[in-house]
């Protein structure tokens, strides 16, 4: 008892600390789970890699995608977004995932400049691990275009400059083809690599 009375405001003090961490610790687990938001069937696509190569939807089911619509010619938002998925392609493969588990999907939406060559030197300026990166296009400029709206995002061409607007929208599509997030790339100056992983991480999870 005289322990109790000398030492017992340290202890309370203590033992609220200790509540306190613990309720920290799950809030924090709990928002560090993203949601997973959204439930669209992904369309069907059938795009040619950078070695030729037919790649479709179906083919790399069973595999988290991670798909980004740009083109090379992009003045802005394409570039930081590009790299901003090179830092989580990197943490992907510090857990072993990328390639194996998860692919990643850059698909051009301005075909007639977007040739092979053109998107070759669009990727070598950044740190891409080809085998869980591809680039992606198809000859017509008016189908990928479509492409983009079955994804649910939008798309406008400047005829006057051959500028597009368009959104910064890395797409999340799940093992099954169902595209369950959209996250803003690099235009969100709150995104991070770190943000985008653990919604893969989710993904591989299920």
């Amino acid at each position: 008892m005289p322990v109790i009375r000398k030492y017992g405001f340290a202890i309370a003090v203590l033992a609220l600390c200790a509540v306190m961490g613990l309720y920290l610790y799950l809030s924090s687990s709990k928002e560090a789970k993203p949601s997973l938001d959204q439930n669209l069937k992904a369309p069907s696509f059938s795009l040619t890699d950078l070695d030729g190569n037919n790649v479709t939807l179906e083919n790399t089911n069973g595999k988290v995608r991670v798909i980004y619509f740009f083109y090379a010619n992009c003045p802005d938002i394409c570039p930081p977004t590009t790299y901003l998925m090179t830092q989580v392609q990197d943490k992907l493969k510090d857990s072993g995932n990328f390639g194996k588990d998860v692919e990643f999907l850059s698909i051009t939406f301005d075909p007639k400049r977007d040739t092979t060559d053109a998107m070759k030197q669009f990727a070598s300026k950044f740190d891409i691990d080809a085998s869980g990166w591809k680039f992606l296009r198809e000859d017509s400029e008016e189908d990928t275009s479509k492409l983009m709206k079955d994804f649910g995002l939008g798309l406008a061409k400047d005829p006057s400059t051959n500028l597009f607007t368009h959104t910064d929208t890395i797409t999340f599509v799940d093992k099954q083809g169902v595209v369950r997030k959209y996250l803003t790339g690099s235009i969100d100056e709150t995104q991070n690599a770190d943000k985008i992983t653990k919604v893969v991480d989710a993904l591989l999870e299920e």
